[in-house]
């Protein structure tokens, strides 16, 4: 203890001076770096309190204390939490949970199906309905089973759409689906659109967007971003991609709406990519997430009627959400609950892998038990830090003997979890700390026949993919080996 006292002592005078050095010597500037360094104590005792797992803080702590400058910047950036206080008085039905009472209250009999126990522990965990028999889950795989679906749907639409994408582009295949909401909203139908600020605003033609609320399409924006000390938002992004159509047609997914989930990418070509079209009574839950969202941004409760027509499928199906709103890593828990029942297999797609202590405990004993467990992951990155990031867990995943494959100079874009070919999830949800504890997600969970098309697919894909060799593996280069344990420091904040 003493010796670190010292060492941070050292290092803070060595800060300090040389800081003084540069700058001119007036009161001011003295005046100036006491109250920055006692704020960066205060912060730092702040986070010494936090009631989370001491790796969570001791990196925070030590580049506060080194330099308390860089270290406000960086903290205020990327760790502060989610401003959940003034909820209370300015969006109440957030802080008491009550948009969960807009879902009728189901009762099924966990007990006839496999995998019960997952549903009834996310009706628990999660306070979400859970669906039997009368919700229908039809796989969309890739942007050529998506888009015509979508845009099909939409123009049948009769009442209302919602629709909701982190991503939005006004390019070519975002116009076209743009203008069919533009359509609708001038015939008289109720259209809401939300999209995240992070993720659309560079890719909007803004004279456009004007054009398309001017016709009546009521658009929100999801936590419009300054980087600054004072924006504790910044970091927090809605990832989430949902659609709603007139009550009882809902769309969930990774596929956002941009040219490049169309195939339609100069640097991408082929995107590999999943949603599913959901109808029925299930379809409740997807709506119930738009309400929220919109409530969110503009504190306004929309009331727009739910069609309560059963389509009929034997099996259990939810949606539940996550975010910086809730206490718990809500998805992540019944991931790993998932995980924790499998019997046989357990299969994965996400296109960024930067594995929790849990979760890679949750694989341990699942590989350990006798479950075969397999990863499919991008061949081709989006962002060749994210890459190197994701394989630098390769090591220890290929050591427990866990399978996995790069689809063949591919990006795979798709969140996907199968365990047992039973029961899956898809939805918006990677397998990362920030889709975990940092960005608002939707996901599916089912157990039905739609299961068998999403396993068809899996086997499909590991044919177009290359397994890692775990002999070739250890012989990469140091040079790699520096590059991805450099970028593996960095990835909590990807």
């Amino acid at each position: 203890v003493a010796s670190f006292v010292y060492t941070i002592s050292l290092a803070q005078y060595i800060s300090f001076t040389t800081i003084i050095d540069v700058l001119p010597h007036n009161v001011f500037i003295y005046v100036t770096l006491i109250f920055l360094w006692l704020f960066a104590l205060g912060v730092t005792l702040r986070i010494i309190l936090k009631q989370t797992y001491a790796f969570h803080k001791s990196h925070w702590i030590i580049i506060m204390l080194l330099n308390p400058i860089l270290g406000l910047l960086l903290y205020g950036v990327f760790a502060r939490d989610f401003a959940t206080r003034k909820f209370r008085k300015t969006r109440p039905m957030i802080a008491t949970k009550a948009f969960l009472g807009l879902e009728e209250k189901t009762d099924p009999d966990f007990d006839k199906h496999a995998f019960g126990s997952v549903f009834e522990y996310a009706r628990k965990t999660t306070g979400r309905s859970v669906y039997d028999g009368d919700t229908r889950v039809r796989v969309l795989n890739n942007g050529d089973e998506f888009f015509p679906c979508l845009i099909e749907k939409l123009k049948n639409a009769k009442q209302s759409i919602m629709m909701e994408f982190y991503i939005i582009r006004t390019d070519k295949i975002g116009k076209r689906v743009l203008d069919i909401l533009k359509e609708k909203a001038e015939d008289g139908l109720d259209v809401y659109l939300i999209y995240d600020h992070f993720g659309s605003n560079k890719h909007l033609d803004r004279s456009y967007m004007h054009a398309l609320e001017k016709s009546g399409v009521n658009i929100g924006i999801f936590d419009p971003q300054t980087i600054s000390i004072i924006n504790s938002n910044i970091n927090f992004r809605n990832h989430r991609k949902a659609i709603v159509i007139d009550g009882w047609i809902g769309f969930i997914g990774g596929i956002n709406l941009g040219d490049e989930y169309n195939h339609d990418s100069e640097k991408f070509g082929f995107w590999r990519d999943t949603h599913v079209l959901v109808s029925g009574n299930g379809v409740t839950g997807i709506q119930n997430v738009f309400v929220k969202d919109w409530y969110y941004i503009h504190g306004e409760v929309l009331d727009v009627p739910l069609d309560k027509s059963c389509e009929e499928q034997p099996g259990l199906f939810t949606v539940i959400e996550s975010g910086p709103d809730f206490e718990d890593s809500l998805i992540r828990d019944v991931y790993l609950k998932m995980i924790h029942s499998a019997g046989h297999s357990v299969k994965i797609v996400t296109p960024y892998l930067i594995i929790e202590p849990e979760l890679m405990v949750a694989i341990k004993l699942a590989v350990k038990s006798g479950v075969e467990v397999t990863l499919l992951v991008p061949g081709k990155s989006d962002y060749l830090t994210v890459g190197f990031a994701t394989r630098s867990y390769y090591g220890r995943l290929l050591e427990l003997g866990v399978n996995i494959y790069e689809y063949d100079d591919t990006f795979v874009h798709a969140k996907i979890l199968i365990v047992d070919d039973r029961v899956a999830s898809v939805g918006s949800v990677n397998i990362d700390p920030r889709s975990f504890h940092l960005n608002f997600e939707a996901t599916t969970i089912f157990e039905n026949e739609a299961v068998k098309t999403l396993v068809e697919t899996y086997d499909d894909d590991m044919k177009k993919s290359t397994k890692i060799d775990a002999d070739a593996w250890k012989e990469r280069s140091i040079f790699t080996k520096l590059l991805q344990g450099i970028f593996s420091l960095f990835s909590p904040i990807f």
